[in-house]
């Protein structure tokens, strides 16, 4: 598969993902049960989006860092891919008609307009991970009283943190040295997940 391929491939997961945490949120079994399932989900959406980064970086530099390549945990790939100054990040984006001033400078019909309220940092997205991470381990019963307890201490974050991600990669542009991908999860006309390679071409 060439780059572009394999950033469908896991953006298509992330939002087969997104899907069962919906039927999650709807379902009738226990919410703790629910919610367990949900985090589960999301932690993997989190390691998707980090190995998309790669997938860009490799799209754009034609290489991958190697202490990154072989990564699954994303805190790790985040983090080396910070301290190599490599910020690469989705970024919320939405595609509109070119106004008539950027029609004339750029020679555009359409443009990729960014979403900033819906950013997350490398920092936020290590920050979900790990809070994540805490439904991953039965509930010690030394820390809280049983699973009711644990709910409702952690459940109101877990949900607003699968939130974030999806506001975060439901429809995004992600770059790096001109080389860049636009992804809908959710295509407005067809419902389909989709990806498009985009240039941009020197002045």
């Amino acid at each position: 598969m060439d780059a572009r391929d394999t950033y469908y491939s896991l953006m298509l997961t992330v939002r087969e993902r997104f899907d069962a945490i919906e039927a999650l949120q709807s379902a009738t079994f226990l919410p703790f049960s629910r919610a367990e399932a949900a985090a589960f989900q999301g932690r993997k959406i989190v390691e998707a989006i980090a190995f998309g980064c790669l997938v860009a970086i490799e799209n754009g530099l034609k290489q991958v860092p190697r202490d990154a390549k072989g990564q699954w945990n994303a805190e790790d790939i985040f983090n080396r891919l910070k301290s190599k100054g490599l910020t690469v990040l989705p970024s919320p984006s939405r595609i509109r008609s070119a106004t008539d001033e950027e029609q004339q400078a750029n020679n555009v019909k359409v443009t990729v307009e960014g979403i900033p309220e819906r950013r997350l940092s490398h920092d936020d997205l290590i920050g979900i991970y790990k809070a994540l991470h805490a439904w991953l381990h039965e509930v010690n019963p030394y820390v809280n009283q049983d699973h009711a307890n644990f709910y409702a201490k952690k459940a109101p974050q877990l949900w607003e943190n699968l939130q974030r991600l999806r506001l975060f990669v439901e429809r995004h542009f992600i770059s790096i040295h001109g080389e860049a991908f636009y992804c809908t999860l959710w295509d407005s006309q067809d419902n389909q997940t989709k990806v498009c390679s985009l240039t941009k071409s020197a002045a």
